[in-house]
């Protein structure tokens, strides 16, 4: 079947919008690789900022009592001593100052 003169007309007058289509495909599938990146990117920054919970299920952890609470704000290990001022422990004798954190100094 041979080309015709009509037929290679028409192809030429067409031959800018082909270009156009090659282009933009071209392009498409560089901006869904960019889009791909970006989204990875921010579930990436999304998981870093999040809080995760601990993996090891095993630990147990207890409740922050108040303080003051007595027995039941205690520590393992604590006999609630702590309104007294000083309590001994596994390390010896513990003293409790007062006048620790009452004063600020504002001169620096």
């Amino acid at each position: 079947m041979p080309i015709r003169p009509i037929d290679l007309q028409t192809m030429l007058m067409q031959l800018s919008q082909v270009g156009r289509e090659q282009s933009a495909g071209k392009e498409g599938l560089a901006l869904q690789g960019a889009m791909k990146n970006a989204a990875d990117q921010k579930k990436l920054d999304e998981t870093k900022e999040s809080v995760h919970r601990a993996e090891d299920e095993e630990v147990a952890t207890r409740a922050v009592g108040d303080r003051g609470g007595g027995e039941e704000g205690a520590a393992p290990g604590e006999e609630g001593g702590a309104k007294e001022g000083g309590k001994t422990g596994k390390d010896g004798e513990v003293v409790k100052d007062p006048d620790l954190g009452t004063r600020i100094d504002l001169q620096g």
